[in-house]
């Protein structure tokens, strides 16, 4: 059964394995991609699995940070990600609670100081990054912020961003 464009019955499925097995929940994400040095090109190029098919991304840095504007750069993939994330999470949970939803839309945005960048100051990267979605659901104020904190709570995106979640890094040598 699908509501809202929610498949409740591989959910359903998804969370009888989990009860059963803890791990059944555990997901590995990769993206692989290719720096290009051709002036004319998107800079990065990435092809991401999902399912049994392949997109291919490309993203180009911000114009005042060395890019053409031929993609979009680094950071709006950012905000795409928690906000497809975000609303996918609540649109779920909307749609496990059995209602119907209208016209959902979100936005997300992030307040940037590149300085720290260009090696020229020493103030926080991104000062702050919000997301607000504006649901059409016959429901009241109390189930909205529910939802809300339940989404907050349950978006990998979101606990990657509020949460010291680790990160590794490293340069190697080709």
């Amino acid at each position: 059964m699908r509501r809202n464009n929610v498949d409740l019955a591989a959910i359903g499925a998804l969370v009888e394995r989990t009860r059963a097995d803890p791990g059944a929940a555990r997901l590995r994400k990769r993206v692989e991609g290719v720096w290009n040095p051709r002036e004319g090109s998107p800079q990065f190029t990435a092809t991401v699995a999902h399912g049994d098919r392949a997109t291919s991304l490309q993203a180009d840095m911000a114009v005042p940070f060395g890019g053409a504007g031929l993609a979009p750069d680094p950071l709006q993939y950012m905000l795409f990600g928690l906000a497809a994330c975000y609303t996918a999470t609540l649109v779920m949970i909307a749609s496990m609670e059995g209602v119907e939803l209208g016209a959902v839309r979100t936005v997300a945005e992030n307040a940037v100081d590149g300085a720290r960048s260009l090696g020229i100051g020493d103030r926080p990267l991104v000062e702050r990054v919000s997301v607000r979605v504006t649901v059409d659901a016959p429901v009241d104020d109390a189930r909205l912020a529910r939802w809300a904190q339940a989404a907050r709570e349950g978006c990998p995106f979101a606990f990657t961003i509020a949460s010291a979640v680790p990160l590794d890094t490293r340069v190697e040598r080709a």
